[in-house]
């Protein structure tokens, strides 16, 4: 067949080869795109200013709209299989317009508009967090897919047959990608609102503690919590995960956590004039607790955050107490300034503690009535190491306190001056004791000398000495609770606490015998694991016709012996190795109130009978600032024995905190790790390559 056209010209395709219409133009994607830049501007860049956000926002959804409406221009119809790349193109950019809507339901004018404003606090940010998910994830599967379709149209917009395929299996690949990242976020969306945690950094955050939250449990009024950070803020996360799992135990504990700035008005009501605070309010009364938001310079307020939060919460729930502390008779908490404070030997962090915990701490003395009558508004008196006797006015007024119902933390110091002169005037001075001319040689002898053996008969043992009875200036003391006190120091040859590296060394025992009174619940819980450390205990017991419950809460090791003589060491004609009682708990019920009064009963519905409590401890040491300030246990041993004193039992448990341990290696241990790590792992390593090598060189040989 012979072609129609002239030799020399071009042949002019027919109309069938020649697809309809190019299709939109390349430069619609990049103007899409800056829509979504300039919105971004606009809502999040310029937000802070009064003027010009608004524009770059309206620009920006102008743009948007615009080029999502050239996509079904007219102008830019196409047939064939360009047709359907252009449908894919448009259906797109209406995904990404749908986002636009979307996020603006979350802004505050779409919630004023759609009402989302008058739902509750909680079901308002609940649904905004919800649609703020919506349109981010719309968003990425409009953006990603239409950038992969047309970076493969790219090379073939001219041409007159586009391969649809391609551009639409670019397309998937695109789409598979922002549904590989909506998942993933979704995922670490929905993982963000698990409670459990699992935290391998050096740093962590205390979680609530037992204390806490039975603390947390008890609350019969609502408490509001008020947690105050920006919005973006990584000490927030910190602060809400702890306050989200304490308020998820405590339906009465109502936990918001707000930015100060975006809620001004609850921020005057609580007055809060700050970022990183945590306010709890209760009625008209509010309790700060100042963390702060730089995460560096909170973190030593983090790792205690139960302890100070705990310490906020008890001043909002209970009532008010009072502990009396004597003073005048050379206690511990009445020690000179000088060196009872460079030894240790005083009570501050003891009354520090006390303070925490919502309780008033006053002394108590002949200057401040304590020869005629205890203060009425005593809660708990506490006497704490006395070297010096306490008048005959001041023991019948202690007396009285106690036979009325009151409260006492009696603990004796059996290394006192005048403990000592005692036993000097009792001939158990010591290895000296029987030098000539010494009191010890002119006293008595505390025991019976046994009878001298008949000759040619078997060495007779004598029994050992019954303990040595409590020193006078104690006697009366411990004598208001009816137990009986002996000042020899217990002493144990192994199980003991070096310092000095002596054979004194044997008096510093670590005691972890604990009976199941609520005094040491918590301690008894975590036996053996916690300890109570003892620099000098004496030992009680009790009479066999000892009115009350009298229910020994500490024991020393076994192998322990009272140290009669002060040599540290176990003479079995003098002394016996056994189980020490080192504390007791002494109840015992005031007569005639088998049952409350009315005014108790319209005040209290559980008000139970009165009745008198003392926990008392042979070591005044324990409670020290030496002994608190290292040992734990000591610490918690206090505040346990005090809120057992007034009543609070349903508060004690374990305090968390996250504050760190120090680790001590001696120049032995740090040779050993250093030659260890420098050559012993080479070698290692070295010595398993040869292994190998010769079993390869063996299995070649064969």
């Amino acid at each position: 067949m012979s072609s129609s056209s002239t030799p020399g010209k071009p042949v002019k395709p027919s109309l069938s080869a020649v697809a309809v219409g190019r299709g939109a133009p390349g430069w619609i994607l990049p103007l899409y795109l800056s829509g979504f830049a300039l919105v971004l501007v606009g809502e999040r860049v310029l937000s802070g200013l009064e003027k010009g956000a608004g524009l770059f926002t309206a620009l920006g959804v102008l743009a948007v709209l615009v080029a999502t409406g050239l996509r079904f221009s007219p102008k830019y119809k196409a047939q064939g299989e360009r047709a359907s790349i252009e449908r894919l193109l448009a259906l797109l950019s209406l995904l990404g317009v749908l986002a636009l809507a979307v996020y603006y339901v979350t802004t505050d004018s779409g919630t004023e508009r759609l009402g989302l404003a008058k739902l509750t606090t909680e079901k308002r940010d609940h649904a905004i967090e919800l649609l703020r998910v919506l349109w981010v994830s719309l968003l990425t599967l409009a953006v990603v897919p239409q950038i992969f379709a047309e970076a493969a149209l790219r090379p073939m917009r001219r041409a007159e047959r586009p391969e649809a395929r391609r551009v639409k299996a670019a397309a998937m690949a695109g789409g598979a990608m922002a549904m590989v990242v909506v998942y993933g976020s979704l995922l670490t969306y929905a993982a963000g609102g698990i409670t459990k945690k699992w935290d391998y950094s050096y740093f962590k955050t205390s979680r609530p503690g037992e204390s806490t939250t039975k603390i947390a449990k008890s609350l019969t009024e609502p408490i509001r919590v008020v947690a105050f950070f920006p919005e973006v803020s990584e000490v927030k996360n910190e602060v809400a995960g702890y306050l989200k799992e304490l308020s998820a135990v405590s339906p009465k504990l109502k936990v918001e956590v707000r930015d100060r700035l975006l809620a001004p008005k609850l921020a005057k009501e609580l007055r809060a004039t700050q970022d990183g605070v945590v306010i709890l309010s209760k009625g008209s009364a509010t309790y700060t607790l100042n963390v702060g938001t730089d995460l560096e310079a909170a973190r030593p307020k983090l790792l205690t955050l139960d302890r100070d939060f705990q310490e906020q919460l008890l001043k909002a729930v209970r009532s008010h107490k009072t502990v009396y502390f004597t003073v005048g008779h050379g206690e511990i908490n009445d020690a000179p300034k000088g060196s009872a404070e460079k030894d240790g030997r005083t009570a501050a962090r003891a009354k520090l503690w006390l303070q925490k915990q919502n309780v008033t701490v006053k002394d108590l003395g002949l200057g401040q009535g304590l020869g005629s009558e205890v203060p009425t508004d005593a809660d708990a008196v506490a006497v704490l190491g006395p070297s010096s006797a306490f008048s005959a006015e001041e023991l019948a007024s202690l007396q009285r306190f106690a036979d009325g119902g009151g409260h006492l933390l009696l603990a004796l110091d059996p290394e006192s001056s005048s403990n000592l002169e005692l036993a000097a005037a009792a001939g158990q001075g010591g290895e000296d004791a029987a030098t000539p001319g010494s009191s010890a040689a002119a006293a008595p002898s505390a025991a019976p000398a046994a009878k001298p053996a008949p000759s040619g008969s078997a060495k007779v043992t004598p029994p050992p000495t019954p303990p040595t009875p409590a020193p006078p200036h104690l006697a009366g003391l411990i004598g208001v609770t009816g137990l009986t006190f002996s000042p020899d120091l217990l002493s144990n040859e192994t199980q003991h606490i070096r310092a000095r590296n002596n054979d004194s060394d044997r008096t510093r025992l670590a005691v972890t015998n604990f009976s199941s009174h609520a005094s040491v619940s918590t301690l008894s819980r975590n036996a053996p694991r916690a300890a109570i450390v003892v620099l000098g205990a004496g030992s009680l017991d009790k009479p066999q016709n000892l009115a009350g419950k009298v229910d020994f809460t500490l024991r020393s090791p076994t192998g322990t012996w009272g140290d009669k003589n002060g040599n540290y060491r176990l003479d079995k004609e003098l002394e016996k190795s056994a189980t020490y009682n080192v504390a007791a708990a002494v109840t015992r019920p005031v007569t005639g109130s088998a049952a409350p009064s009315a005014d108790e009963k319209s005040k209290d519905k559980k008000a139970e009978p009165k009745e008198m409590r003392a926990f008392v401890i042979a070591d005044a040491d324990v409670f020290s600032d030496l002994a608190m300030s290292n040992v734990q246990g000591n610490e918690v041993l206090f505040v346990d024995a005090m809120r057992w004193l007034v009543g609070e039992e349903s508060f004690m448990g374990q305090t968390n905190s996250e504050e760190d341990v120090l680790i001590e290696h001696t120049k032995q241990q740090d040779l050993t790790w250093f030659y260890s790590t420098i050559f012993g792992v080479p070698a290692i390593v070295l010595a398993a390559g040869l292994f190998v090598r010769r079993r390869t060189l063996q299995g070649g040989r064969k």
